[in-house]
Order: C-alpha cells, then sequence, then structure tokens
C-alpha cells in the first residue's frame, strides 16, 4: 500500500490558541474512508463553513469516481467492462476513457512494467496467500495469458472499453487514487479553494501554499524505518506518489511477499522497498510509481527525466538515488 506521512502539525499556525480576526484565513481539514484507505482533504478558507461546504464537495467527487472504478463494487463501470471481456465493447464514462488512456501511455512507455490488466494475477494471489499458500510456477504460466496492455481497446468516440481475451480483468487500484486526487481539487478550485491537499493513501495533490504563505510540507516515509522519513517536500501546485512494500505483504515460510506484481512475471517485484514520484499530474505519476519500482533506477531513471518529474529509489540493500534537487535525509 501506498503511504507518505503528511507533517499535520505544519497545516496550522503555530502560535496555539491566537486570537484570529474572524475573515482570516482558516485551515479546516476532514478525513473519510473512501477507494478502501483513509482520505483527508485539508483546505485554506475564509471561513470554517466555506472549508467544509468545499470538502464536502471534494469527497463527492472521490466517491463518484471509486463508484465507477471499483473492483469491489457489482455495479461499477470496472465490473461491467471485465464481464464484457471478449463478449462486446463495453460503454463507460469519459473518466474512465481518461484514466485507462493514461494507464496505456505508462504500460507503453515502461514496455509492460505497468498493466492495468494484471487483474487475474492480483486474485491468484491474493487467494494464495490469504491460505498461507504460494501460487505455484504453473499456476502463474496458465494466468499469465490473460495478462497484455495491448488487449485493450479504448475507443474514445464511442466511449467504450474492449478486452480482447474471455477471462481478463482490468484493474484501476495503481492508477484510479492519482486521477481522483486531481480531480477532487479540480472540485476543491471550484469551490473557490486555491490552497488545499488532497491525501488518498499515497497519492497527494498539493494545491497553493499553507495558511501562513509557505509551501505544503510532505514528509516521505522511510521504507524499513517506521518513525523516520527520507526527506521532507516543500511543494506547491504539484503531485506526489509512492509504492512501497512495506504496508501490503504476507510472511509465507519465512519469506516475504508483498503486493506489487510484476506483470511480465507474474511474481512479486524484486530489488526495490519504495519509489515516490513528483510531477505535475496524480494521473500520470500514480501508475508511473507502480512502473518505476518495478523497473528500479537503472531503467527508471531515464523514463522518468523524459516525463519532467522527480524521483526518490530506495532499493532492497537500502541504497537511495534521487533525481537533482532532492535532498535525502541520511
Amino acid at each position: 500500500m501506498k503511504r507518505i506521512s503528511l507533517l499535520l502539525a505544519a497545516l496550522f499556525l503555530s502560535a496555539a490558541g491566537c486570537v484570529q480576526q474572524e475573515l482570516s484565513p482558516k485551515t479546516v481539514q476532514k478525513t473519510e474512508s473512501i477507494m478502501g484507505t483513509e482520505v483527508t482533504v485539508t483546505v485554506v478558507a475564509r471561513t470554517a463553513g466555506e472549508g467544509e461546504a468545499a470538502i464536502d464537495a471534494a469527497m463527492t467527487e472521490i466517491k463518484r469516481l471509486d463508484a465507477m472504478m471499483s473492483l469491489y463494487k457489482d455495479d461499477s463501470e470496472i465490473t461491467g467492462v471485465n464481464l464484457a471481456a471478449w463478449k462486446r465493447p463495453f460503454r463507460v464514462s469519459p473518466e474512465m476513457i481518461e484514466v485507462a488512456a493514461e494507464a496505456e501511455k505508462i504500460a507503453r512507455l515502461s514496455n509492460g512494467a505497468f498493466d492495468v490488466t494484471i487483474g487475474p494475477l492480483v486474485v491468484l494471489w491474493q487467494m494464495g496467500l490469504k491460505e498461507g499458500k504460494v501460487p505455484t510456477d504453473e499456476e502463474i504460466k496458465r494466468i499469465l495469458p490473460r495478462v497484455g496492455y495491448w488487449n485493450i481497446v479504448i475507443d474514445k468516440k464511442a466511449s467504450t472499453l474492449f478486452l480482447k481475451k474471455p477471462d481478463m480483468i482490468m484493474d484501476f487500484g495503481g492508477c484510479a487514487k492519482g486521477y481522483a486526487a486531481d480531480k477532487a481539487a479540480e472540485v476543491l478550485r471550484k469551490q473557490g479553494i486555491r490552497n488545499g491537499i488532497v491525501a488518498i493513501a499515497g497519492d497527494i495533490r498539493a494545491m497553493g501554499r499553507r495558511e501562513d504563505g509557505r509551501p505544503w510540507r510532505i514528509g516521505v516515509q522511510h521504507p524499513r524505518k517506521e518513525n523516520k522519513t527520507l526527506t521532507v517536500l516543500e511543494l506547491s501546485d504539484k503531485s506526489v506518489s509512492t509504492s512501497g512494500d512495506y504496508e501490503r505483504f504476507r510472511i509465507v515460510k519465512k519469506k516475504r511477499y508483498h503486493h506489487i506484481l510484476d506483470p511480465r512475471t507474474g511474481k512479486p517485484s524484486q530489488g526495490m522497498e519504495s519509489v515516490t514520484v513528483i510531477g505535475d499530474r496524480g494521473a500520470v505519476i500514480d501508475p508511473l510509481t507502480t512502473a518505476l519500482f518495478i523497473l528500479g533506477p537503472g531503467k527508471g531513471m531515464k523514463m522518468v527525466k523524459d516525463l519532467g518529474c522527480d524521483a526518490i529509489f530506495v532499493d532492497d540493500r537500502g541504497r537511495v538515488a534521487a533525481t537533482e534537487g532532492i535532498k535525502i535525509d541520511r
């Protein structure tokens, strides 16, 4: 599971209990459980009422997108696409087309390191690890032909998605949260909010600045030291996404198996502990982060730079590599 620790104390005025004028900016924050994780929205508003109304609108937008893209809802559009696999194109909302197109772009640029058709492998591993078993090579081999982003047909004009093979499963788990953070930020702007933070687990969208006029401060979690950060980012109008092996994993026969699967091998990716990406759009960096976790810094660093992003890589030996301009705490 992705995780970035927000430095919440920095969101409020440092002088506790100070008297403010009635119309001075106010920082308002709310947390809800959506998309299978904690969603926290923080805004700087003219009044507490204005802030609360804007946050409620942003939360409603995230719930709307979750209802559209969740594999765990029988009436979601993604479920409809998967049930129609090989049979017929399935008509979806423009948002679904947009997410699928961004995912296809990252899949192509990463040569399949990120792939939204990984669903059958996710199911195989989830079922196996739940019972304390690791899927066999033969089981993985049988599933792999059902995985392949090139078997998705995206028809923007007709607004349909089509899966060419039977029993394929599209899974937007690696790209929906970043997109939802972007869309929630758009809703906040329409509500008159220019400064705020949308945090959906490890996918964060920073808008404008804090109440005191300084950039937002976002701590990047060390993947092996719970109370330590790798660095503190100071950001305005940027998105941050982290993929790590430290939240969702199981130990089977003394070996650690995490949830980030390599679509090309069908097994948990090896070699990395975490990757954090900073860029302009969550819809891009959310899937990119997963791809880079699988590729590692050797192949991933060029991809990061070509896309105009910054990144922090931590490999399974604790070695840290980062793009220029990011200061790492040692």
